[in-house]
């Protein structure tokens, strides 16, 4: 991603009103983020060519219209031709280009308006500033790749160092400490290597400047939020996005994902795309509704979660979302036809004294083949720890499962950095 000067005079000019976007009743809220709804299906109908054709003709008055129109996803986008998506004319100075991380195998060029994109990064300052985090502490960003400096890092503010994930855990524990930070943000399952690689001394050296740890990209369940609270000593922030529809989620100090309410609208639905209650866990549905340079109407995103009903005690009113389960496609069928996603298996792996990680691998036969990541200091008797860790994971599934075990040193890393947790070849029997 490049960074322009248009881009950043539109992080300092969204600022302002993003640090006031989300205050307010659910209804207003709602009622402002139906606007920007409505308004960006009209353009995409008027402009743009993919929805040009009937389906999208009708004006969206609710939500309830706006749920009437077609689910499209990564697959469809790349089958009818990402250019026709794109906003014709406009320059190049007028967008910046993303592309998403390749983990689906499938990778698409993404662009984002140079407003939207701007008003996205002034969205990125309120969540620093919504977490406590204080813009003078250093930042140590686990990451695969390089990032650009800033703007605002010129002046001094959001000082950061990348630290390569593509090292030895110990190399990268090293490095981090030299940082000295008040941040560390990094993937779950980098962090959780740092845990494993740091020893008590180590461990009592970054207490000293360490302040918060945020988190992204993959699934952070419950338990593994806590772990790295416990581990590290410190909160643990976690935010949910997609490239093509930049950030979608953040979380709050209740521990609350509060969707970003003010740039996207989020619908839970069922395979068939219809609108599920909250609760009911389902698929992503984003509709970006301030892009203009390539509009993605009810954008399934891929990952698994559900809406949450209540109000949140942090005050803020947008709508919660809670990810259970991880990507859709990540998942294993049982020869019942059952769907064992990626968050269950993480769940047990968390549950089992002994296991750091797991990775899962299915075969075109339907075969299952669950990977373990030992503790340093587990015994070493691997089919007493595979055991344990099949007795948790048959209990949640709620039924019997035949899996191989297999010892290994660390879970693959997908070509974005992120954990490569499960992976199924088994196009066998589906549930209907």
């Amino acid at each position: 991603m490049s960074f322009g000067l248009a881009v950043s005079l539109g992080e300092l000019r969204g600022a302002a009103a993003a640090l006031t976007a989300l205050r307010g009743p659910a209804e207003l809220l709602e009622r402002r983020a139906l606007r920007g709804v409505r308004e960006m299906v009209r353009f995409a109908g008027d402009r743009v060519p993919y929805y040009a054709g009937p389906a999208y003709a009708r004006p969206v008055e609710s939500f309830a219209d706006l749920a009437r129109l077609p689910v499209i996803d990564k697959r469809a986008v790349l089958s009818a031709g990402a250019d026709r998506f794109h906003l014709p004319g406009l320059p190049p100075r007028g967008y910046r280009v993303d592309r998403t991380s390749g983990t689906t195998g499938q990778v698409l060029e993404v662009r984002h308006d140079v407003a939207a994109y701007g008003y996205h990064g002034a969205t990125v300052f309120r969540r620093f500033l919504w977490s406590g985090y204080r813009p003078w502490w250093r930042i140590a960003h686990i990451k695969p790749f390089p990032r650009p400096r800033r703007w605002f890092q010129r002046l001094g503010l959001f000082p950061r160092v990348v630290v390569g994930s593509d090292q030895r855990d110990g190399d990268v524990l090293r490095q981090v400490l030299d940082v000295r930070p008040g941040l560390i943000m990094g993937y779950p399952i980098m962090l959780r290597a740092l845990l494993r690689a740091a020893s008590p001394q180590q461990m009592a050296r970054l207490r000293r400047t360490l302040r918060m740890i945020m988190t992204d990209s993959e699934l952070l369940t419950a338990d593994t939020r806590a772990a790295l609270a416990a581990g590290f000593g410190v909160p643990v922030y976690d935010e949910y996005s997609a490239y093509e529809v930049l950030t979608i989620a953040v979380q709050c100090p209740a521990a609350a994902m509060h969707v970003d309410q003010d740039r996207v609208w989020v619908e839970i639905v069922d395979d068939d795309g219809a609108v599920l209650p909250p609760g009911v866990p389902g698929s992503v549905v984003v509709t970006h509704y301030r892009e203009r340079a390539m509009p993605l109407v009810r954008y399934r995103v891929g990952d698994r979660a559900a809406l949450e009903a209540g109000e949140c005690p942090c005050g803020v009113r947008t709508a919660r979302m809670r990810l259970t389960e991880g990507r859709s496609d990540d998942r294993v069928t049982l020869p019942d036809g059952r769907r064992v996603y990626t968050g269950t298996f993480l769940w047990a792996a968390g549950y089992t004294p002994g296991v750091a990680e797991s990775m899962v691998r299915q075969d075109a036969a339907g075969r299952i083949t669950v990977h373990l990541v030992l503790d340093p200091g587990c015994p070493d008797d691997f089919a007493a720890v595979a055991a344990d860790y099949l007795r948790r994971l048959t209990g949640r599934v709620g039924a019997p499962m035949d899996v191989r075990f297999e010892r290994c040193h660390r879970v693959e890393i997908g070509p974005g950095g992120k954990g490569r947790f499960l992976s199924s070849a088994y196009r066998g029997s589906e549930p209907a």
